[in-house]
């Protein structure tokens, strides 16, 4: 028999996204034992059949789902849970359902206010939280990541805690602040300029020089984008997609949708559609507290990742989503102080080489998402879209596998691309003393032949065939010489 949540799914008939694990009667066991898929309970243990029994077991053993709770909790008559909180006014799971009720009810309950300490809704050993709201009435701390109207979930794992997420952070600032003085204006400009080409890259596009520089320019100014707003955010929008034809002053006001784009287009082609332009102002207001919380309020980390994958769920504009879901993160790091306002981290050189990766953190929460629309195509131009699903999936998202990607993201960059960017310079700089003191050649040229070199780790055919005729004799020689001389010296 399912039990807590899953039971309570079932009864309702509720299709949510963040249930992963379900709880089940098991007589094989004499205790409650959790497993990959959820607990299995002693049929001692097992609620009774009632709702508000089920609730109890959910809230005491299975945590806080607030996309279940959002949807069960209104069907939940009055009169039993006001006489449970009668019969038992200092309960904690009472106190949480009571509050949760008339949070997802707008009705009040009768009860005085209870003895004894504050609890917190979330647990801080199971879940990230973010600023804490004392809620007197019921002696409660709201410590979600945001609000009751949107709270993403970010549940502590084997590979995602609080040590693990500090630690990187303090070796990625002890990485930036430990760049060899002569080198750091370059590997710093070597970031900004990964970036930006990583970010356009990743939508398969190839900038021009100008919409290039506007990007880097707008990386560089992240900082000051300390509180964000639709106005901020349609101007950040304008930056990115500055084409005249693609200037938004507002949210989407049409339905938009992601598809692939292989062989003549259909309905099932729809991968992922985002909310309905009607709830976009309601579910951004959300977001962007969370974007705006105190600085350090919340885990850097987790910030930057709900913000960001919560941002392009929502796609609020019609192009351009994803460079500026990307672009959120540095903003989210820069504001709960994780870089220096002069640095970034090149995050998107990382996804780019990580894709598959990346897809996989996408559809996480987008491939399931979409079984809850129905999409029928009316013409080549024109589909019909019809949402069956709450709009709980969209609010309370469990973000947790999104946190885990990124924390392996920016520990690549710590592990790999700031220690190889930083060796490749100094090779580049040997390099380039020895043959400039050498040979006589234009250093546009010289610049060109050792980086490639050095790039490669050889001096390529095709190199030097293009540049036969540029430098002096023997000059290849000596940069293949060199060169080697160069390379075993690490």
């Amino acid at each position: 028999m399912l039990c807590g949540y899953a039971f309570l799914s079932d009864l309702f008939a509720l299709k949510p996204l963040s249930l992963a694990e379900k709880a089940r009667t098991d007589t094989k066991v004499n205790k409650l034992v959790a497993t990959e898929s959820g607990f299995l309970v002693p049929p001692k243990m097992a609620p009774a059949n009632t709702v508000l029994s089920h609730l109890i077991f959910s809230i005491k053993h299975e945590g806080i789902n607030l996309e279940v709770l959002s949807q069960v909790l209104p069907r939940l008559e009055r009169s039993d849970l006001q006489a449970a909180l009668d019969a038992k006014p200092s309960s904690v799971p009472l106190r949480k359902i009571g509050c949760l009720w008339e949070n997802f009810t707008g009705k009040e309950l009768i009860y005085p206010k209870p003895s004894g300490n504050y609890t917190e809704l979330f647990d801080p050993e199971k879940y990230f939280t973010g600023k804490d709201i004392r809620i007197p009435k019921w002696r409660i701390i709201f410590n979600g990541l945001g609000s009751f109207a949107y709270c993403p979930v970010v549940r502590k794992t084997n590979t995602l805690d609080d040590s693990k997420v500090a630690e990187l952070f303090t070796r990625l600032h002890d990485t930036l602040n430990a760049l060899p003085e002569e080198l750091i204006s370059r590997t710093v400009e070597w970031a900004y300029l990964s970036e930006t080409r990583s970010s356009f890259e990743i939508e398969r596009e190839l900038p021009s020089g100008n919409k290039a520089a506007q990007f880097m320019t707008l990386l560089k100014a992240a900082a000051s984008f300390d509180a964000l707003n639709e106005d901020i955010l349609c101007d950040i929008q304008n930056k990115i997609v500055p084409e005249f034809h693609n200037q938004v002053a507002c949210y989407r006001n049409i339905q938009n949708w992601l598809g692939s784009r292989f062989g003549p287009f259909s309905a099932t082609q729809v991968t992922y559609v985002p909310p309905a332009p009607e709830n976009l102002d309601d579910l951004m207001t959300g977001l962007l507290k969370v974007a705006n919380e105190e600085p350090e309020s919340i885990n850097p980390l987790i910030a930057a990742s709900v913000v960001s994958f919560g941002f392009v769920f929502l796609h609020p504009f019609l192009d351009g989503n994803g460079r500026l879901s990307r672009f959120l993160i540095h903003q989210q790091l820069l504001h709960h102080n994780a870089v220096a306002s002069d640095k970034v981290v090149p995050v998107s050189a990382a996804l780019l080489q990580h894709e598959r990766q990346y897809l996989h953190a996408l559809e996480a929460f987008s491939a399931p998402c979409r079984e809850l629309w129905n999409v029928t195509k009316i013409d080549d131009d024109n589909y019909d879209f019809r949402f069956n699903g709450s709009l709980s999936a969209y609010r309370y998202w469990d973000a947790t596998v999104q946190c885990e990607f990124l924390l392996a993201m920016i520990r690549e960059i710590v592990d790999k691309f700031f220690p190889e960017e930083i060796q490749f310079l100094q090779r580049y700089d040997k390099l380039y003393r020895v043959m400039n003191s050498r040979f006589n050649v234009i250093q546009k040229d010289l610049d060109v032949l050792v980086a490639s070199a050095v790039s490669a780790g050889r001096v390529s055919k095709n190199i030097q065939k293009k540049y036969q005729y540029k430098v002096p004799d023997g000059f290849f020689n000596d940069l293949e010489a060199e060169l080697a001389a160069v390379l075993s010296e690490d």
